[in-house]
């Protein structure tokens, strides 16, 4: 994979692609669609829609690239980075007030899950944090992706750079 003209991270990206993963992207987008036709949204509030989509794409194709840059160091240990990855996306699918207030500081403050859904769905909706934390944190899952993608790209660089094959 070194020594292709494409990079590593697209080849590794495609090589797993199939055509059925769409299917969850269709039932997403479907669903998303009904919750919001049946919820009364402000317009003044559906410009973070698209924001919090775009925005939990990318911390979770971070967590994916952590996840990748790990294995460089820890060769024979998947399940770390399933922890991440996997349970991350579980972990998203409820609401963060059902988990206690040390985790919902830990997915906020170290590895930004509640920028996905939480915090953003929070201001679309009009709803207070039930666990009190700050008002701004509604707005800064642009910010949390960006430094996501920014320290996954850095250590996805620095494992291919440091990558020394078996030779065989």
């Amino acid at each position: 994979m070194l020594i292709r003209p494409v990079g590593t991270f697209v080849q590794i990206t495609a090589d797993r692609f199939t055509p059925h993963r769409a299917g969850r992207v269709l039932q997403a987008a479907v669903v998303l669609g009904i919750g919001l036709a049946r919820l009364d949204v402000p317009v003044t509030r559906a410009w973070m829609i698209p924001v919090m989509v775009l925005s939990g794409l990318v911390i979770f194709t971070s967590i994916w690239a952590l996840g990748g840059a790990l294995q460089f160091l820890l060769t024979d240990a998947p399940e770390i980075a399933n922890a991440f990855t996997y349970g991350g996306a579980q972990l998203t699918q409820y609401p963060l007030s059902v988990y206690g207030a040390d985790l919902v500081r830990g997915v906020t403050y170290v590895l930004p899950l509640a920028f996905v859904n939480w915090q953003p769905g929070l201001y679309v909706l009009g709803r207070e944090d039930p666990l009190g934390l700050p008002y701004w944190l509604r707005f800064l899952s642009p910010a949390a992706a960006a430094a996501m993608a920014a320290v996954a790209a850095l250590a996805w660089r620095s494992g291919v750079r440091r990558y020394r094959s078996t030779g065989s």
